[in-house]
């Protein structure tokens, strides 16, 4: 870990002195990134217990505005959080561009513990770590700043000193577990040496911690404040003033066949077997999502398509079989500014469902290498990285038990003609065509190179594409519920 400078023992005088100086170069460099609003700084206190990691918290709330300032504390068990997947409640309390977040309790906390007492081996904990890795370097090309600080103390000490904390009235604080199952001697131990692990795990040079030697509490103090000044004049990302260009030619970035043109548009249901195999889906899918093993779990359904393609008949015919209770429609439509002031994935981590729950998205997080590659929203550089950022995501979700499917609902543009037409002239439909519709349909090379990319290089076993023959709504509609029941089934 990189050493804070400067961290011998000072007298109260000298501490005043300077403190007074940096302050107010912090105010200063705080209220200019407020201004810029461009970039986002967490900054992680850890340490063992008794490093004062809650004095630090209240120094910065001293020193900074405390209204540009969001406090993220937490607890190791967490009802929300264990409920959905691991790092949801950061992305839910994640601030926007241009204020500074203080947290403590982070990601680090829960793996660091279960290092310490033997729950993750060497392997598991390196690959933990390299999941938080990929994280970070996501939000950092997101301009979210992650200062890390490690406030050191040799453990027995740390000990020593939180065991002997007084409050106001002189009496002793109940001992708070912060580290919940430290008890041993051997355990603080481990944590101290589970933190330079940390130090040495591949990655580590890309966002270093820094280590901040705790003994003297003005020293820890300043030199928390000269690291946190530091990230605050850090150069900020440059501002995007100009839209970029759109691709003016549909090429793949995925390689191998057609998919799409490996589709079988012709297919059809007559309406008497739809009606049956309909009703004989919905059962089954209501039925698996209330069993028992269902709870532990959750359902996380993913819908895009041409326009007209028939998703929202989709989904109705979907939500008419799960409990109305347990289940929501998130409609996706263009980012709000709140939104646009947090990474990218931000609004779809709130919408995460907890277990037990399902949640379906009507358009997602696949606008960003499908609508903002084609209409130029997002720079090649912010779509291409976007693909395995989606993986890692979804991966997420899959490891902590969610059940995600993925359906592309394809049709061909002769029926995307027909169906255009048809919501023109019929008054209660015409409200489902729009100008956009007409021009996303002149560049149907386009999005159609885009859809190639996006199933090639995101269908994953755990996450998986189905591409839903969609020119019969009644074919349509019967796959897309047979094929939910049939996951489901295999899941549970």
């Amino acid at each position: 870990m990189a050493d804070a400078t400067d961290t011998a023992p000072l007298d109260e005088e000298t501490f005043e002195e300077r403190e007074a100086n940096l302050r107010a170069r912090l105010l200063d460099a705080q209220f200019d990134m407020a201004e810029a609003k461009t970039e986002t700084l967490l900054v992680l206190i850890n340490g063992p217990d008794g490093s004062g990691k809650g004095e630090v918290l209240y120094r910065l709330h001293e020193w900074l505005d405390p209204r540009g300032i969001t406090t993220m504390a937490y607890d190791i068990e967490d009802a929300d959080e264990s409920r959905r997947p691991g790092g949801w409640r950061y992305w839910r309390d994640m601030p926007e561009r241009g204020r500074i977040g203080l947290v403590l309790g982070s990601w680090y906390h829960v793996m660091l513990l279960r290092r310490a007492t033997g729950a993750l081996d060497r392997d598991a904990f390196l690959h933990v770590i390299d999941q938080v890795n990929r994280v970070e370097a996501m939000l950092a090309a997101e301009n979210v700043r992650v200062l890390k600080l490690w406030l050191d103390l040799p453990a027995d000490k740390a000990f020593r000193r939180f065991r002997s904390k007084r409050d106001v009235d002189g009496e002793r604080r109940p001992l708070l577990r912060e580290w919940g199952e430290i008890d041993t001697k051997k355990e603080r131990r481990r944590l101290v040496e589970a933190a330079a692990e940390l130090d040495h795990a591949p990655g580590a040079a890309d966002a270093p911690w820094h280590r901040i030697p705790a003994g003297d509490r003005r020293a820890r103090d300043l030199a928390v404040g000269e690291l946190v000044l530091g990230a605050l004049r850090a150069a900020p990302p440059r501002l995007k003033t100009a839209r970029p260009r759109p691709p003016t030619a549909p090429r793949r970035v995925s390689r191998g066949p057609s998919i799409l043109g490996a589709l079988d548009l012709d297919q059809s249901l007559p309406k008497k077997k739809y009606r049956k195999r309909l009703r004989a889906a919905q059962s089954r899918i209501y039925e698996l999502t209330r069993r028992k093993s269902f709870e532990g779990r959750a359902l996380t359904c993913v819908f895009e398509g041409n326009d007209a393609a028939g998703k929202g008949g989709a989904i109705r015919r979907l939500r008419a079989a799960l409990d109305p209770i347990r289940s929501d429609v998130h409609p996706v439509a263009a980012p709000t500014n709140e939104a646009l002031a947090h990474p990218w994935l931000w609004r779809f981590w709130l919408n995460v469902p907890e277990h037990g729950n399902t949640a379906i998205f009507d358009r997602s997080w696949y606008g960003r290498v499908l609508v903002e590659r084609v209409e130029g929203y997002a720079a090649r550089v912010d779509w291409s990285r976007a693909y395995e950022e989606i993986n890692d995501f979804e991966h997420l979700l899959t490891g902590a038990g969610q059940i995600v499917h993925k359906f592309w609902l394809s049709i061909s543009p002769e029926e995307q003609l027909a169906r255009f037409e048809a919501r023109q002239d019929t008054p209660h439909k015409r409200f489902k065509i729009t100008d956009d519709d007409w021009r996303n349909r002149a560049k149907w090379p386009l999005y159609a190179a885009a859809v190639e990319d996006m199933v090639a290089l995101t269908s994953k076993p755990a996450a998986p594409w189905t591409l839903i023959e969609a020119n019969d709504k009644c074919f349509a509609r019967v796959k897309v519920l047979e094929t939910v029941a049939d996951r489901l089934e295999a899941e549970l």
